[in-house]
């Protein structure tokens, strides 16, 4: 039911709602309605479960013990604020009972369902670091993204990449299922361009070592979760220094 201005504010606090949490709840709302494409809507939400995550995320000793393998020794001040790692800690980590972090995450849905918000969380958890191949872009339309780890191919319908983005480029990421809809979510990195080829095939070449040959893609899968440190350390280095 729609609260009038006069009436007591959800939140308990014994106020009036034109007193309260009115502005700042028509304020979310024209956020949410300003939202164009599904990559804004993942993005927004996403931020929001990300940001209710990380006051726990800083106290839990997983996080603390994968960020110093991620970092490979002593991690910076704030590793979270490294988002390829964040996504890492929050979205496959388990820590209490087997769940994640993020699947343990509650926000205010204002201008959405709730199950649209669960069912995020759940793309999210389903989702995987990985270096993936620009192979087709179509001007206002999106890309076509190859995970050159597991073969699985995606068109990401969002057209904002499509500008930035060209076939050939390869991309440290991860692309998140929602409603049956590809999106890359925010943060991903380019892998240096002229060392793209030989970290795909070292990391192919390692993940086969391990046990998991090309066709066995929900092996690889599960094996990516695991070990986003050894990608993202591989497809960084890819880069010279300075």
């Amino acid at each position: 039911m729609k609260l009038g201005r006069n009436d007591p504010c959800h939140c308990g606090s014994g106020r009036k709602y034109k007193k309260c949490h009115q502005a700042d709840d028509e304020r979310r709302a024209r956020e949410v309605k300003s939202l164009q494409t599904l990559a804004e809507w993942v993005a927004h939400y996403g931020g929001a479960l990300e940001t209710a995550s990380l006051e726990r995320a800083r106290g839990e000793e997983a996080v603390q013990a994968q960020a110093r393998r991620w970092f490979d020794g002593e991690p910076p001040a704030d590793p979270l604020a490294d988002a390829l790692f964040r996504r890492h800690a929050l979205f496959d980590l388990p820590i209490a009972e087997g769940q994640t972090l993020v699947a343990q995450a509650e926000i205010d849905a204002t201008g959405t369902e709730p199950e649209h918000v669960q069912t995020l969380v759940e793309a999210l958890g389903r989702s995987w670091l990985s270096v993936h191949e620009v192979t087709e872009c179509k001007r206002g339309k999106g890309i076509r993204l190859v995970d050159r780890l597991t073969g699985r191919s995606r068109f990401v319908a969002d057209p904002a990449l499509a500008e930035v983005l060209e076939p050939m480029e390869v991309v440290l990421g991860r692309v998140a299922i929602h409603d049956k809809k590809p999106v890359l979510l925010e943060g991903w990195e380019k892998v240096w361009f002229r060392g793209r080829k030989a970290a795909i095939r070292e990391l192919d070449a390692i993940i086969a070592e391990d046990g998991f040959e090309a066709d066995d893609a929900d092996g690889r899968i599960i094996w990516l979760r695991r070990e986003a440190a050894r990608v993202a350390r591989r497809a960084r280095a890819a880069r010279p220094a300075d």
